[in-house]
């Protein structure tokens, strides 16, 4: 039997009796356990406003004993030691579609300790679409609307939509093998480079081609079940999922790199050399032009690294749905 230490043991009442040798007046100090070093930034962002109540969030890693669980599974593992002074902070993934559907989805939904993302993770939120021509000022320094970003992932998300709810209806189902989550984004991420110039639409004719093709595959091996993914769409829509914001629930990663990324990665390519074109066009001499030139690619920004600090999702329905959770949250502790 593995010796037990106090850190083995912590829960939100030992850290409450930590609290209480604190000096009187101290905030009071909350533990939060987030799945990565990513999502200790981005609680960090969604948790700040709620310091000013006299509360200090504590955002680590949890403390591993097995290091093989990792992620969600091993912040899940404290889902016994939460409370007022230990609460969780995790991806919903489908968790929060699947309403009760499996333990894990009854835990994270109903424990009041534990808040999610509702999206299907944080790099959902961060590709927020209204969100991404600021993005690309940012990185470029270029304010230009070469392409409406927000209409091409709600087209994109319209695209993919069918074949997301059968993703949805075989995890349901706990059916993991007959279209998994692999196949689901295999088939929905953009494979070849786009073209800007003709605003991206054999990219997106090609998903197009690739998604109906693998509904039509599925509607034939599993006819039976048509009426019931119909049915799926109802049920989601109670909980917001609509075909334009499709992309906020599908798995993050993917959306992120491989649709996102590829997307925003030709338009800052577009405007980085527009705005240099426009250098060189108003430059006096080859001096100005060097000093102009040198000065402007000192202020540009990766554009990969502008998204990864993205902050601008707070007019997400879903970020509003965590403001609520927490708002409930601190109210509850500050009338303890």
């Amino acid at each position: 039997m593995q010796p037990t230490t106090l850190l083995d043991n912590l829960n939100s009442e030992l850290l409450a009796a930590f609290s209480a040798l604190l000096p009187k007046g101290s905030p009071q100090r909350v533990l939060v356990y987030v799945e990565s070093d990513d999502d200790i930034s981005f609680w960090r962002g969604i948790l700040t406003p709620f310091e000013k109540k006299g509360i200090h969030f504590e955002i680590n890693l949890p403390i591993r004993n097995n290091a093989e669980k990792k992620g969600k599974v091993a912040v899940l593992e404290f889902a016994n030691n939460v409370g007022n002074n230990l609460i969780l902070c995790v991806d919903s993934d489908y968790d929060y579609l699947l309403q009760g559907v499996t333990p894990t989805s009854v835990l994270i939904n109903e424990n009041k300790f534990i808040f999610q993302t509702y999206a299907y993770s944080i790099e959902n939120l961060l590709c927020y679409a209204n969100s991404l021509h600021n993005i690309c000022t940012q990185a470029t320094k270029n304010d230009t609307r070469i392409i409406d970003l927000e209409e091409l992932i709600k087209l994109y998300s319209k695209i993919v939509y069918q074949l997301f709810l059968w993703s949805i209806y075989f995890a349901k189902k706990g059916d993991t093998n007959s279209f998994t989550i692999t196949n689901f984004c295999d088939t929905i991420k953009i494979l070849e480079k786009p073209v800007i110039s003709e605003q991206f639409s054999t990219t997106l004719q090609a998903l197009k081609n690739r998604v109906d093709e693998k509904i039509k595959q599925l509607e034939d091996s599993f006819s039976n079940d048509r009426l019931h993914v119909k049915a799926l769409e109802e049920n989601l829509k109670l909980l917001g999922i609509e075909q334009t914001n499709t992309y906020l629930f599908v798995q993050g990663h993917t959306i992120k790199e491989n649709v996102v990324l590829m997307f925003l990665k030709q338009v800052f390519d577009d405007l980085k050399y527009k705005k240099e074109n426009q250098i060189k066009t108003n430059a006096k001499h080859k001096t100005e032009l060097k000093n102009q030139l040198d000065y402007y690619k000192n202020q540009i920004i990766p554009i990969e690294l502008v998204l990864n600090n993205n902050t601008e999702y707070k007019s997400c329905f879903l970020y509003k749905k965590i403001h609520q959770d927490l708002e409930r949250y601190v109210s509850n502790l500050e009338s303890i």
